[in-house]
Parts: C-alpha cells; sequence; structure tokens
C-alpha cells in the first residue's frame, strides 16, 4: 500500500473492536477494498453492501465515523470509478435516510440537543439500574443504556466528521462527470451551517451546469439549506424551458412558505407527469414526483381537486421496478393528505367518505392487485376503510360482494378449463393448427383468464376459437360469459 493509496491506515482502525448493524466491524475493510478495486460478484455493489453495514435503514453504527476518511479519500482519487456513490455513501453517514428531512432540510441542532439531554440522564440511568431485580436484569440495563448512548453519538460524530470534509469535497463540483457533481451538491444541501461557504459554489454549480438533473439537484440544495438570501437566484428557474429546473425552483420556493399560483402549477404538472429519472437527480432516491408531492403537501392547495387528481394521475403511470420509488412516496403522500390523523368516529360507509377520499379509494380499488406502501395503506385502517383489494372493490361499490365469490370461485376452476383449452380432443381433426406456418398452442387460454378477471361483472369467461378466414393469419376470439352453476 503506497503513501498515495486512499486507504493508508485502513489495518490501523481496530474494526473488530468497532460495532455495525451486523456486530463487529472487522469486515468493513474488505468493502472498502471492493469499493476501491470498482468491480465485484453479486446481485449489490460494495458500497451499497457497506452502507447496509454501518447505515443500515438510516442508523449511522459506531464504525460507520471511522470510514469517512478513506471513503473521503475514495471520492477525490480521480483513478477510481464510480466515486459518485463514495460521496453517496458520506450523505448516508451524516444524515441517515434523506426521506426522514425531506422536504424541509436537515437541522444538526436536533441530533446535539438530543445526545446533551442523554449525557444529562446519566444520574437516573444509574439509578434505574441499580433498582435491577437480579444480576441478569441489571446487565440488560447496563447494556441498554450504554447502546443508546452509543448509537446517539455516533449520529453526532459521523455529521460532524463529514462537515470537516466538505472544503476538500467541494472541488467534485467541477469533476468531469455529472453523476459525481450531482451527488456532490447533494451532500452540501444538508450542512446549513455551511451555508456562507456553499451557497456561493453551488450558485457558480447550477450558472454553469449542462445536465438538467445536476443542475435541478443545485438548486434543490440551495432550498435546502434554507438561507434566504439564495430565494431571487431560486426564483429566476421558475419559468425555465428545463421543466427539471422549473420543478426544483418550486421545490425549494416551498421551503421558504412561497407557494404563489406559478410554483403550484409547475409542482402539479410535475407530479403528474415527471421528468425520467436519471442519476444526476439522487434526492430521495431521484424520485420527481414524489418530491413534487411532498412540496405539493406544504402549500394549500394539496388537497384540492385539482392537485389530488394530478398525484392520481402520476400514479397510475408508476409501474415496475422503475416506476417504485414513484410509486412508494406520492401514495404515502397522498393517503396521509387526504385521510389525515386518527378521526374520532371513523366513517363507515363509503357514501360518508369525502368526494377526495372516495377519488382515491375508487383508484386503489380499480388498480390491479399491487404492494402499497404501509404508511399509506395505514391511513386507511385508521379511517376504518378495508386495505385487502377485493373487500376494497366490494366497498367501494365496484363490484358487489356476491360476484367477487364468483371471481375466487373461478380462479380456483381455471386450471381444469385452461387444460381443455390447451388439450382439444385429439379425435377431432384441426388442420388449422397442424399446418406449420400456425402457432400450434392457441393462446386464448391467457384471453379467458384476463377477460375474467377484468370484467367484475362476469363470474367467468368462456373463450371459443373460430378459425380465421383463408389467407388471415389469425385467431378471432368470441368472449361469452356463462355463470358457472355447478
Amino acid at each position: 500500500m503506497t503513501d498515495d493509496d486512499p486507504l493508508t491506515g485502513l489495518d490501523d482502525v481496530p474494526w473488530a473492536r468497532l460495532q455495525h448493524s451486523y456486530g463487529m466491524a472487522d469486515d468493513v475493510p474488505g468493502h472498502l477494498r471492493a469499493m476501491q478495486a470498482g468491480d465485484w460478484e453479486g446481485r449489490y455493489p460494495p458500497s451499497a453492501q457497506l452502507a447496509n453495514h454501518i447505515v443500515h435503514q438510516g442508523t449511522r453504527s459506531q464504525a460507520a465515523v471511522y470510514t469517512v476518511p478513506f471513503l473521503v479519500r475514495m471520492a477525490l482519487d480521480p483513478r477510481l470509478v464510480h466515486r459518485h456513490r463514495f460521496v453517496g455513501l458520506l450523505v448516508a453517514i451524516a444524515i441517515g435516510l434523506d426521506n426522514n428531512y425531506l422536504p424541509n432540510g436537515y437541522d444538526p441542532r436536533e441530533d446535539r440537543a438530543y445526545l446533551v439531554n442523554l449525557r444529562g440522564e446519566a444520574d437516573d440511568w444509574a439509578q434505574w439500574i441499580g433498582e435491577a431485580a437480579d444480576d441478569m436484569q441489571r446487565k440488560q440495563r447496563e447494556e441498554s443504556c450504554a447502546q443508546v448512548l452509543i448509537d446517539a453519538e455516533a449520529v453526532v460524530c459521523c455529521y460532524d466528521a463529514v462537515r470537516e470534509a466538505l472544503p476538500a469535497l467541494a472541488v467534485l463540483l467541477t469533476s468531469d462527470s455529472p453523476e459525481l457533481r450531482a451527488e456532490t451538491a447533494n451532500l452540501l444541501a444538508w450542512f446549513p451551517e455551511s451555508a456562507a461557504t456553499s451557497i456561493p459554489l453551488l450558485k457558480a454549480f447550477v450558472a454553469d451546469e449542462g445536465s438538467p438533473g445536476a443542475a435541478a439537484t443545485g438548486v434543490v440544495a440551495l432550498g435546502l439549506l434554507g438561507e434566504p438570501a439564495a430565494v431571487p437566484f431560486i426564483e429566476r428557474h421558475l419559468d425555465s424551458p428545463i421543466v427539471e429546473l422549473r420543478w426544483a425552483s418550486a421545490f425549494a420556493l416551498t421551503r421558504f412558505g412561497l407557494a404563489g399560483p406559478a410554483v403550484v402549477d409547475v409542482l402539479t404538472q410535475v407530479v403528474a407527469r415527471p421528468p425520467e429519472e436519471t442519476e444526476t437527480m439522487s434526492f430521495l432516491s431521484g424520485s420527481y414526483s414524489g418530491l413534487a408531492a411532498m412540496a405539493l403537501a406544504e402549500t394549500s392547495e394539496a388537497t384540492t381537486l385539482r392537485a389530488v387528481d394530478a398525484m392520481l394521475t402520476g400514479l397510475a403511470d408508476c409501474t415496475g421496478v422503475e416506476g417504485f420509488y414513484d410509486r412508494y412516496y406520492t401514495a404515502q403522500t397522498l393517503f396521509t393528505l387526504v385521510f389525515p390523523g386518527d378521526p374520532a368516529e371513523p366513517p363507515q360507509p363509503f357514501a360518508d367518505l369525502s368526494n377526495l377520499q372516495q377519488r382515491v379509494v375508487r383508484f386503489v380499488a380499480d388498480q390491479d392487485e399491487a404492494a402499497w406502501p404501509s404508511g399509506a395503506m395505514d391511513a386507511l385502517r385508521r379511517w376504518k376503510v378495508p386495505t385487502r383489494h377485493a373487500d376494497l372493490r366490494v366497498y367501494a361499490g365496484i363490484i358487489r360482494a356476491c360476484q367477487e365469490a364468483g371471481t375466487r370461485r373461478l380462479a380456483m376452476l381455471a386450471p381444469a378449463f385452461l387444460a381443455r383449452v390447451r388439450r382439444p380432443d385429439p379425435g377431432c381433426p384441426q388442420p388449422h393448427l397442424d399446418r406449420p406456418d400456425r402457432p400450434r398452442d392457441p393462446p386464448a387460454h391467457r384471453h379467458a383468464v384476463r377477460a375474467a378477471y377484468a370484467d367484475p361483472h362476469h363470474a367467468s369467461a368462456l373463450v371459443h376459437l373460430t378459425q380465421a378466414p383463408p389467407g388471415r393469419r389469425r385467431y378471432q376470439r368470441r368472449l361469452t360469459t356463462e355463470t358457472l352453476t355447478s
């Protein structure tokens, strides 16, 4: 290991005596070396594996602070690849999960005050430990108190360690990599005590940045720092021809309580039709829609029909793996807005819900049976609204209970029905299926199942294959319905 190696001194750290989320931290050097090498086997990159150990679900561990010098040096080493991931891990070490602080930024004074209060309760802890019934309980209480203090100290120490590295890392705003530039702007957003230095750097960065996502990240960072002097610069981008910059400006302005019609218009448009996600905008895992919904929730227009319909429009397009974060954060925000708090007497019938609540319930009931965020579903449960998809469809009046029972029965009978469709009577000649230019396994069974489940008024659907006219190489499918009586 040479002097210019960013991992110089790695083996001098007593990793085996430090804790992370899965025990002792003696495996951390291996993860750091794998990050430096830039290649890996398996599903997750080394940076994600290390993050899972030292900042598991946002909890900063005792070992996390000791990784900061090595991560900083690797981020600054132009010989390494994926350097934006090193900076992203520094963000997680500093604050944990950013969704805990968006859309309003991070205030380090809260965690410092919490640590001071814990240390001030040492006498109370000693008394509580001394009142233990036996040695086993006394040991458990001692370990519990010690761990609470270790965790609180780790939070403050991690944040301060990253803050001390900001002057060195700021040079990365001029890197050749747009992802690295953007992640550095993201990092600066979480240190309001360094705003006097960071704001001029971020303004210059935004002015010169050619990547829309990276420039938008810089504008959002200016908003999260919370310095009113940055407002005129932020407002300048509200009518930008670049949608990412308009979104970033509108989002940042809500941080200062500025939510005029132009701001609401932009947020409403973006929550319904967000820009394409890229690695150059990493706040909230790159979810433009989720961030727009969060900012919209801070305005007086949040629960208007226009805003709710915009969020529902956006949710309807959140499909597949690529739409996961948009779906997660937008639904969480929308459902808790429309079904707030714990009502003293939650309404039971669907008709007793407000118009907006009914729209949300119908939307969920009309969607495929897919997972929704637990927080979003909890909002419905507090209002005594069913969360099981089939029950929700009955509750909203989309189908009757007897029809739902028929659909479930179809699901049980479907295998036998599909087998008959796939395997026609061998004694029945089917020359149109025997021709080499015809598909030998007509796909009618798939359409039967889709039709049966898509139409709530039908207990079942039978598919009849009709031979296409000569010369036309396709099948006509005629769906008919028939109530199952046996």
